[in-house]
């Protein structure tokens, strides 16, 4: 782990005043940018996630056709994580919008080997979702 990812680690676990440094250093936490899976018409949002406060947010900073081309959207700029909060098993628990407009109360991340494992869950059920890691 270099230098810079273990103070991110110890300063996000200090914030948040949740876990003590040993165990901070264990939670990989995912801030960066972000490359969501395709929806159905094939978006696909570039989410940069960072720290908001005393949790992690993410905002869209970019929107891809299928083609893979940016392609013009009222997303750009909108936050897609709140609240975002250290759970003892590594993982962040808070909320999300997706590109449909559909609304996740309870989703659940965990950043492993350059993925982001996405559980979002709402009225209409949960999805499963793996965002890359662009940087």
């Amino acid at each position: 782990m270099t230098l810079c990812k273990f103070m991110t680690v110890v300063a996000l676990g200090v914030m948040l005043g949740t876990a003590t440094q040993a165990q901070s250093a264990q939670i990989e936490v995912p801030l960066g940018l972000w490359k969501s899976e395709p929806d159905r018409l094939g978006v696909v949002l570039n989410v940069r996630t960072k720290l908001c406060g005393r949790a992690m947010c993410g905002r869209v900073e970019r929107v891809k056709d299928r083609r893979g081309y940016d392609t013009p959207s009222t997303m750009v700029g909108q936050k897609v994580l709140w609240d975002m909060k250290p759970q003892p098993d590594g993982s962040f628990l808070g909320k999300m919008i997706d590109s449909r407009g559909d609304w996740h109360p309870e989703t659940r991340i965990e950043g492993q080997a350059g993925k982001l494992h996405v559980r979002a869950c709402g009225d209409a059920g949960c999805r499963d979702m793996i965002w890359k890691r662009l940087r």
